[in-house]
């Protein structure tokens, strides 16, 4: 017969690919997506159906990324395969359509198995629907396989922003004339987006030009010129402190406060001694809420120079630790540090109206200090069904729930007070940590200090760990107040404390304050403040008082001096002539059990103030 002519490659391979599309149409064989459709009007299998037995096209899902990416999805196409037996791999191709107007196809290659990656990603140019749609070209001229196509709805992100918090105050409302007025930002917060073009806004109120100081506030120093002030005329100024975001859009947001500042002639200052006194240290801390809180729903201040409140701080009156590290937080978040008895099943009465009185439910959050058997769970299941956001912080014990505090409520400041939190001899081992409330919120580190509390002159592992991680070879980031503090410090390894040493250089990691009684202590901590600033003064021998009077004094912005209650104490009469010249006066917490009329007369004398008046 001579010898027979070979077929051709392209004869060959359509000869076939007629046999295996024949047989796709009967059912037999693997069909992959768009193949099992590939019918013909006349019965006969088209060569459409190129993958015949396992070429597979496939579009199963998509993920839209987040964040600055957010433009930006990956397509799933596990599953897609190519059967390499009927394709020219080195040309074979999938072409991808993302569905975008005017953009052209992608293309993605196979390796040698007949597979290609199993995601592909594509950014798009704006948000919307697509319909995505995905062909594979085997590379030999052969009809394409297709994809079901993927509808992918591309969204913009939510953002969330933070509301700006603004927690100003002043360093006096009662100024002599071309006396520094400073205000002070310690505690305000913006929206991390918003570091950068945050612009915080003081109007003096006279005839001087605002102070615009851009950024973060909590990065502005305090010793920054643009907060200080002097008025050179005596009289009554309305200064402004306003908080933007800058962001310049829906979520933008800015808060303001405004205070009245009284200026007298130079070389005056008006000074008052006056007395917060309740029935029982619950009242007595409602008087003093009532005489620094305004009501809430009102401007920034009202008539009476109150702030709005921002939270509130809510402890046991039954026992002191869970609110000794309480202090500075109740600055930090902006409101009243309240008692009342955690054991009930409900708030006292009167200080859940007291609650709502200065405090609206909408984006507000009442922080409880303590486990539920300092403050329970119906106390706090309450106050939910009220409205409000409360938020627990708590640990196993007083130590863990000083940590919490500092880690979840101040937001793990930089600087760290350390001072003795155990009971004592006759559950008296609170004093020096009242003392050390009002430094850590305004002074220590420009404020915002946290309080954290050593067992007697020992510290359990976690609170040890903790106070390590603030020391620093550059910046004395801790203070211990008190022998047994500063005892315990002195058992974290490297803690060295603050001293000169033979050249009379100054050397160490942590400062101390360390006096003979628990009255020098305070006057200490109390010397560290302005010269100018209010003193508060309460017993020594009992927390309550000393404890919602040292949350109002960390707001005002001065110490918490300390007395026994029958006399007052050397060092307390020394630390006040040392700032009768300068202070506006003083704040007595408490009644006359805990601070009797004769140490009230002695304050008043030390003062000049022939009467005592009533907050």
């Amino acid at each position: 017969m001579g010898i027979q002519n070979k077929p051709s490659l392209a004869r060959k391979r359509l000869s076939t690919l007629a046999v295996t599309t024949t047989l796709a149409a009967v059912g037999v064989g693997v069909i992959g997506t768009g193949a099992a459709n590939a019918a013909t009007t006349s019965g006969i299998a088209h060569s459409q159906d190129v993958s015949a037995s396992s070429t597979t096209a496939l579009l199963n899902s998509y993920t839209q990324h987040t964040g600055a990416d957010y433009l930006k999805v990956t397509v799933d196409i596990a599953g897609t395969v190519i059967d390499k037996t009927h394709a020219d791999l080195a040309n074979a191709k999938i072409w991808i359509n993302f569905g975008e107007s005017g953009e052209a196809d992608q293309a993605v290659s196979f390796d040698g198995d007949g597979k290609p990656a199993n995601t592909v990603d594509y950014t798009y140019k704006a948000t919307g629907t697509y319909s995505v749609s995905l062909k594979i070209d085997n590379g030999m001229g052969d009809p394409t396989v297709t994809a079901t196509p993927l509808s992918v709805d591309v969204k913009a992100p939510v953002v969330t922003v933070a509301a700006p918090k603004l927690v100003a105050d002043v360093s006096t409302k009662t100024p002599a004339a071309n006396s520094p007025v400073v205000v002070k930002l310690a505690g305000s917060t913006v929206d991390p987006s918003a570091k950068a073009t945050a612009k915080t806004t003081i109007k003096w109120g006279d005839s001087a030009a605002d102070s615009v100081l851009t950024g973060d506030p909590a990065a502005i120093l305090a010793t920054d010129a643009k907060l200080s002030h002097s008025y050179t005329t005596a009289g009554t100024y309305h200064l402004s402190v306003q908080l933007d975001d800058g962001l310049g859009n829906a979520n933008s947001k800015t808060e303001a406060q405004t205070f009245d500042v009284v200026v007298s002639p130079a070389g005056t200052v008006t000074v008052t001694v006056n007395r917060a006194a309740g029935d029982d240290r619950y009242k007595t801390g409602l008087l003093i809420s009532q005489h620094q809180w305004a009501d809430n729903g009102t401007s920034a201040t009202d008539k009476l120079h109150r702030m709005q409140a921002k939270s509130v701080v809510l402890a046991t009156g039954t026992s002191f630790p869970d609110a000794l590290a309480g202090v500075p937080l109740a600055k930090k978040v902006g409101g009243p540090l309240l008692l009342t008895n955690g054991a009930d099943a409900t708030t006292n009465p009167d200080v859940l109206k007291e609650i709502q009185r200065v405090l609206p439910t909408k984006d507000t959050v009442i922080y409880v200090l303590g486990g539920e058997k300092a403050i329970s769970a119906g106390i706090k299941a309450e106050l939910e069904g009220k409205g409000y956001t409360v938020k627990r912080l708590s640990g196993e014990d007083r130590f863990g729930t000083a940590l919490a505090i500092a880690k979840d409520g101040m937001g793990d400041p930089s600087h760290v007070i350390l001072a003795r939190g155990d009971n004592g001899t006759n559950n008296n081992g609170f004093a020096d940590a009242l003392a050390a409330g009002p430094y850590a919120a305004d002074v220590f580190g420009g404020g915002n200090a946290a309080i954290v509390l050593s067992n007697g002159g020992a510290l359990d592992a976690n609170t040890a760990a903790y106070v390590k991680s603030k020391l620093s070879d550059k910046d004395i980031d801790v203070a211990a107040i008190g022998g047994p503090a500063v005892t315990a410090a002195k058992t974290i390894a490297g803690a060295v404390e603050q001293h000169k040493d033979a050249t009379g250089k100054w050397v160490g990691n942590f400062a101390g304050a360390v006096g003979n009684t628990r009255y020098e202590t305070a006057a200490m901590v109390a010397s560290r403040f302005d010269a100018k600033a209010r003193i508060g003064l309460a017993t020594g021998l009992a927390y309550p008082d000393a404890l919602t009077g040292g949350a109002y004094m960390a707001t005002a912005g001065g110490p918490l001096l300390l007395t026994d209650p029958k006399v007052l104490s050397d060092a307390t009469n020394s630390a006040l002539k040392t700032v009768a010249a300068t202070t506006s006066g003083v704040d007595i917490f408490g009644g006359k059990v805990a601070v009797t009329d004769a140490v009230a007369s002695a304050v008043a004398s030390i003062m000049k103030v022939a009467t005592i008046g009533s907050f």
